[in-house]
This record gives structure tokens, sequence and C-alpha cells, in this order.
């Protein structure tokens, strides 16, 4: 089996928790060169040391053996493109009644500036039958 993929799951998520190899090693009773060796290849990653690793990274174990979201990751991941999808929504509404409020203005002074047209054209008529 290839143990890279689970070493690199375990220092990326070591780094982001931002928590040392030293940190590790002495919650794991093992000295600061075993744990090296866990990260980073000649050590044989056995289950017993997997589980307690992926206890301490608060990360679910089967995340950390085959790097697939959990079904909790997931929810939290459909939540957040829920919020997202939610705040873009706002967004366009917001922005198009912005739009819809500039376009009646632009109504609002175009039937203004007719109604002077046809005004003007009346008066013209009056004065003039034959215009």
């Amino acid at each position: 089996m290839n143990y890279d993929p689970i070493r690199d799951r375990i220092k990326r998520q070591r780094r982001t928790l931002g928590l040392t190899q030293e940190y590790m090693a002495a919650i794991l009773e093992i000295s600061a060169n075993s744990y090296r060796e866990i990260e980073n290849g000649p050590t044989t990653l056995i289950n017993p040391r997997l589980y307690e690793i992926a206890k301490i990274l608060n990360i679910p174990l089967d995340y950390l053996i085959f790097g697939t979201p959990t079904a909790d990751d997931n929810q939290k991941k459909i939540e957040e493109i829920e919020r997202n999808y939610q705040k873009k929504e706002l967004s366009l509404k917001a922005s198009f009644k912005i739009q819809l409020a500039e376009k009646e203005e632009e109504i609002d002074i175009l039937e203004a500036k007719l109604k002077t047209k046809e005004s003007i054209i009346g008066v013209l008529k009056e004065r003039n039958p034959d215009y």
C-alpha cells in the first residue's frame, strides 16, 4: 500500500492546525524523530497510530486513510454553497431593484419630454392649423 497520500494528509492537517511535529510526538508519546519518520516515510503506518493521529488532528480515520470526505464534510460544503447562493441571490435582487428604479426614472424623464413635445405641437397647431 502506498502511504504517501496518508502522510500528506497528516502533514497538511497538522500544519493547518498549527501543530508542530514535536507536539505530535509528545502527544503520541514517541520521539520527535519517530514522528518525523511517520510523516516522511520510513515508518510503516499501523492502524493504532493512525487512529491516534486522526483523533489528535480532529479528522475522521476514513478521511485520513482514503482521502474521501465524510458525509458531515459534504453536508458542510452543501450548507456553504447554499449560503453563498443566497448571498448572491440577495445581491442580484438588490442589483435588479436598483436597475429597475433607474429605468423607471428614465421612463419618467422620457414621458415628461414627450408631454412637453406634445404640448409644443399642440401650441403650434393652434397658431398654425396647417401645421
